[in-house]
This record gives structure tokens, sequence and C-alpha cells, in this order.
């Protein structure tokens, strides 16, 4: 019953301003009463999100509302704004994450949990759905819960995330990086086992690690205790590990009863090499070209940067934009060399064809669905030229229209629909006919 919802996919990454970057897990634990208790974890990026300039320093919101559904019917529902406040403007454009936790308790089976995440300045919003149910009355272990991190923590500090007095940051993407991440934190409690005449338990544990069916490595521990329910914390070492995607398994086996039960996770493992991410040897046109897909408040910062604070600005975005971290391959970036080779050799006149107005809207958001390829018309202040008509349908809706108008095959963009990032000349229609058909347009 454990999903784990990764929002952010190539086709929608390549328009950056379509979506809100969202990553969310689930787990089920057992109150006291042993109802179920849902905790729903959710990271958003820095870059991820819109900040602007406040008298805290920089400040995002990022509103969060809560439905529950029951047979067609809303039986639930909240609503909260988390306000993240940064005192540093660099860390607005970094892949650190913002972390919260939403907690359920639910007795019943058959809701469906609706959260819709939404960046109230940036207008960009996701939703997340979930068909719950409990654990089973008799479940002898909880689902598992994974962190990167798990360090002793007696404050009151991120109280959510507390863990036996442990601070456990919960790894929502479960995705780890070496060699910045050397353990996997895994914790999971245990109940419903029997006991001796001391009240005392005997539970084997055992933890297997394996990779397409292969095991790789298996530990088995007693736990012998005098508690009702058990809380495990374990760190397993992974800084032997290569690259890929694993299975976690977790049996659990009351020697008592003679009862066993299995939890099933994953996790990838990938890679982190000190290299520079680039597409351009000149360090100001990959500047020129990241600014396709950010908004200037999140590039103003450019011109403050030393060279190698530039470097890490350029690999933030490049990483913060695969849209699968556990490969070697960054598809966003091998996306967007193909479009900037595709332009070079279509558009290409006085300038490359990347830096132009039709190779730069080709590489925001691909080839276009239809092209019209026309000839103004008799009666404008301009001898004849030729234009076009881009119209993007499938995933936006967006039209643009360029004009050759010096005749040199160097298009310069007129009109944009729906496109806040573009501009639209005055009068633009005076370049085509006076009795242009705007029916082209649909």
């Amino acid at each position: 019953m454990k999903t784990v919802f990764i929002i952010g996919f190539l086709c929608l990454i390549v328009n950056m301003n379509a979506i809100l970057n969202v990553i969310v897990d689930d787990n089920r634990f057992f109150d006291d009463t042993f109802n179920t208790i849902l905790e729903i974890n959710y990271q958003v990026p820095y870059n991820g999100l819109k900040f602007e300039r406040s008298e805290y320093g920089y400040t995002a919101l990022l509103q969060v509302n809560v439905t529950l559904i029951k047979d067609d019917t809303e039986v639930y529902n909240q609503e909260f704004t988390n306000k993240i406040i940064l005192t540093n403007e660099e860390k607005t454009l970094s892949n650190e994450i913002f972390l919260d936790k939403i907690i359920l308790t639910l007795s019943l089976s058959g809701f469906f949990v609706k959260i819709n995440f939404k960046d109230l300045l940036a207008g960009k919003d996701k939703e997340w759905k979930y068909h719950f149910e409990t654990l089973k009355p008799e479940a002898l272990v909880s689902d598992l819960e994974l962190s990167t991190d798990v360090k002793k923590d007696t404050t009151s500090y991120l109280e959510k995330f507390h863990r036996n007095n442990y601070l456990f940051s919960v790894n929502t993407d479960h995705i780890y990086s070496l060699p910045e991440e050397i353990f996997i934190g895994l914790y999971y409690e245990i109940q419903n086992f029997f006991t001796d005449s001391q009240n005392k338990s005997n539970l084997i544990e055992t933890i297997t690690i394996q990779k397409k069916g292969e095991i790789l490595e298996q530990f088995q521990s007693g736990i012998i205790e005098q508690e009702d329910k058990i809380n495990r914390i374990k760190k397993i070492s992974i800084q032997n590990f290569e690259p890929g995607y694993y299975e976690i398994l977790l049996e659990i086996e009351d020697t008592f009863s003679g009862y066993k039960e299995i939890k099933k996770d994953y996790f990838s493992i990938r890679i982190n090499k000190d290299v520079s991410i680039r597409l351009f040897p000149d360090i100001e046109n990959e500047i020129k070209l990241i600014k396709y897909f950010l908004q200037s408040s999140q590039t103003n910062i450019w011109k403050t940067l030393a060279e190698k604070g530039k470097e890490n600005f350029i690999n933030r975005f490049w990483t913060a934009n695969d849209p699968d971290p556990s490969t070697s391959e960054n598809e966003f970036l091998h996306e967007i060399r193909n479009r900037i080779t595709y332009t070079n050799s279509k558009f290409s006149h006085f300038d490359d064809g990347w830096s132009t107005d039709r190779g730069r809207i080709y590489i925001k958001y691909g080839p276009p669905d239809e092209i019209l390829k026309l000839r103004t018309g008799f009666y404008t202040k301009y001898i004849t030229k030729d234009y076009e008509i881009w119209k993007y349908r499938s995933k936006n809706y967006l039209t643009y229209i360029f004009i050759d108008l010096l005749a040199t095959g160097s298009y310069r963009l007129i009109y944009s629909e729906d496109d806040d990032t573009e501009v639209t000349l005055p009068d633009w229609d005076l370049y085509l006919d006076k009795d242009f058909d705007e029916t082209l347009l649909e």
C-alpha cells in the first residue's frame, strides 16, 4: 500500500513554469488503540519555489489543501500555508529542500486522500492522490520509513521528525548520493507479538538488500524486549554499493506464535561527481541559455557571484532538473543539447540558431505541433516578407509569430499568446496585413 509520487517528468520540466516540483511519500503506523496513523511527508527544492524579497529576507508561500473523500463525499478538509523564509538569496536557487509532514489518524479503509500543493507567488500547483487502506489489525510491523540522516536530538527542533530522541530526516524520494550519504536510516514499529511469562518478546529480525533478485547483504538479529510496541531505528551502510535500484526487505518472525511478516521498500543510489555540467565552453552563453527557463528574479544574483559561485549555480540548475537522478544520464540536459544542435542547423544566419527568437522558443518548448509558413499581404507598409506561425497545443496552448524583417532568414518574434515570458510588439498585425486573418492563430 506504500506509494511514492515523484512530480516532474521530462516533458513537463521543459516547461518549468507549468508545475510545482513536489515529492510525496506515505507511511502507516498504529496508534495506541490500533487506529492507523497515516504520515505524509513532502519535500520541495528551494529552486522549485518562487521567493520574493521581504523584511525577513526572502519568502516563499506554499499552500497545502488536504481533503478526505469517502463514497464520493468530502468528509474532511484542511488548508494551511507554509511560510518559507531564507536569509541568503543564493540559497533560494539551490536544490536544498523544504521538508514537512502531514499526520492523519484513520480507523477505516476506503478513503481517498487528495492533497493540492500550490506556490502562491508563482501560481504553480500539483495534486497528489492516495487510496487509503488501514494496516491490518493483526499487522506485526508498520510500513518502512527511510531517511538520509539520523542523529541524536532531544530538542523540540523539527519535532514531527523525531523518533525516540533521534532526528529522523525522512527521504521522500528514496535516492541516496555517494559519497555524501553512506548510510540509509530505516525506521519501523513492531507490535501484535506474543510474550512469555515475564512479558518478554522473542522476535527474529531479518533485513535483506537485493538488486535484480540477487541478495547482496543480509542482517539477522534477535529482539527480546518488555515493551508492547518496539520502535526500531537501523543504519545500513551503502558506501560499497554501485549506482542503481535496490530492494529492501524486512522480515519479522514471532517465535512464540510462528507468525512471520515481510515488508518491502526500495532505494536508489547515484554517484555525485565534482564536475562542471556545461553545454557551452563560454560560461556567459551557459547562463543565457539557462535564463530561457528561469524568472528574472532567479537570475538577478548572477552578477554578484564569483567564478566558483557561477559554476555552482549552473550545476544546480542542471542537477535540479534531472528527471531521474538515479541514472547516469541527465535526460533533461540531453534533450536540451539535442535542441541546441537542431536550432543551430536550422536557424543560424548572422547568429547561432540557439540564440535566435525561434531557437529560444524551440529550446524551451520543443518542436511545435503545427507550423504555418506564410507571406505578408499587399496591404502593409512593408515589402512582402516571409513569416511563420508556430502553434503548441498538445501540452501547452501557446502561439507565436516570427517574421523575416530583413529578408535574411533571421526571424524576429512579433507576437506571443499565453506566454508571459515573451513580448508581443504593439500593432504586430500591421507587419502582416491590415486584413490579417486572426483565425490562423486558433
